[in-house]
């Protein structure tokens, strides 16, 4: 069974990772756009300081009363504060969760955005987690597309550069 600190590290981690991708950014980066439909590197990333923390709220009160105030101070993010708003959406996360009683994590019934139901350990799995997970992915796929074709696996999935291999004889 998954546990609350089990569900807290994984956040952590991916949200390490996400932060370590930010590092690797090309000069003229923040403006990439994969295509007129999609978000800009910069509305990604002003989009992942909230992913995670917006429907653990909801998972955990039932309403999303909270989502347009933190929406609207995303838009403050940029390249700068981007750390900071990421290390502040951990602390956030980890101070709700830890907030949630053992019976209620396991028990206490929650509901997906779809409307199918959900216990709240649940919900912050399958709408946080799972969130982090794809944005990360698709964050690196940003990056890489932005001209850092440079990074690979080690800092997408680890969020570390490589070591140097040595050179060949």
């Amino acid at each position: 069974m998954i546990t609350k600190q089990h569900l807290i590290d994984s956040m952590l981690w991916e949200i390490r990772i996400i932060k370590h991708l930010a590092t690797k950014i090309p000069p003229g980066g923040m403006s990439y756009r994969p295509s007129p439909q999609q978000r800009s590197m910069l509305e990604l990333m002003r989009y992942l300081t909230t992913c995670a923390i917006v429907p653990a709220i909801q998972a955990v009160t039932g309403n999303w009363d909270h989502a347009g105030e933190m929406g609207q101070a995303a838009e403050q993010v940029n390249q700068q504060n981007f750390d900071r708003a990421m290390t502040g959406q951990g602390h956030k996360l980890k101070e709700l969760v830890n907030g949630i009683s053992s019976h209620d994590f396991a028990n206490k019934q929650a509901a997906m955005p779809w409307g199918a139901p959900c216990t709240v350990g649940q919900g912050i799995m399958d709408m946080c987690l799972k969130a982090l997970v794809a944005y990360r992915m698709q964050f690196f796929l940003y990056v890489k597309a932005a001209g850092r074709k440079d990074i690979g696996v080690a800092q997408c999935w680890v969020g570390v550069d490589p070591r140097p291999q040595p050179a060949q004889s």
